[in-house]
């Protein structure tokens, strides 16, 4: 046997056992996780066949985008589907207020009011993230808060009672605990869907692959 193919022999061996521990690796770094989140952050029957969880950004344009095909899914799926939503605030850059923007939601959904704040914080999201990109244009800069707070005041949450939650470690925890799951699951950018624990990275793969996919699964369960 020539040297030269000897060295060949040894390469392969080395490539393909680091490729065995890169696999190895992501195993154990990649856990199946279940999929989890407080009942205001939740929708449809929890033992449905399908299960979505999405990772968003409520300053994330292409999150807003997504709002009209995701309502309209979960009334097409209507008892089929339990739908979970996660905060994964791509903060400091380049959504410096998603993360307060997910905790006053966070806030809102202990009164009650998660829903109807998170609607609003999308519908107005120019309104507000203009503020962000252009701060002082019209005024002083605004602090986040006072910026973010009347959108859950709007969605019927109390004052007070939010500025309370504002100030409890608590809240802010339960939002950097969907950011780790998310980085965990090797999430990238918003939204970021997961069905049954499969990934559809972006509105358009969950919009065309997604439904394919639910078809499937509920296809066989019958």
């Amino acid at each position: 046997m020539s040297k030269s193919f000897e060295r060949r022999l040894w390469g392969a061996a080395i490539v393909l056992t680091a490729a065995s521990l890169s696999v190895f690796s992501v195993r154990r770094v990649v856990k199946p996780t279940a999929e989890e989140a407080p009942s205001y952050r939740q929708k449809g029957p929890p033992d449905s066949p399908v299960v979505i969880a999405e990772f968003s950004d409520f300053e994330c344009p292409a999150c807003r985008a997504a709002e009209p095909g995701l309502k309209n899914l979960l009334a097409l799926y209507d008892g089929k589907v339990h739908f979970l939503f996660k905060h994964f605030p791509l903060t400091p850059r380049p959504h410096p207020w998603a993360r307060q923007a997910a905790i006053i939601a966070e806030c809102a959904g202990r009164q009650g009011k998660f829903w109807e704040t998170h609607d609003l914080l999308y519908e107005h999201q120019r309104e507000w993230a203009d503020l962000v990109e252009n701060p002082g244009s019209s005024g002083p800069p605004k602090d986040p808060v006072d910026a973010l707070l009347p959108y859950a005041r709007k969605a019927g949450a109390e004052e007070s009672a939010l500025r309370a939650c504002l100030n409890d470690p608590s809240a802010a925890a339960a939002v950097d605990a969907d950011k780790k799951e998310g980085q965990d699951r090797w999430i990238g950018s918003t939204p970021t869907f997961f069905i049954n624990q499969r990934r559809f990275p972006g509105s358009q793969t969950f919009a065309n692959a997604g439904t394919i996919w639910i078809d499937k699964i509920l296809k066989n369960r019958k």
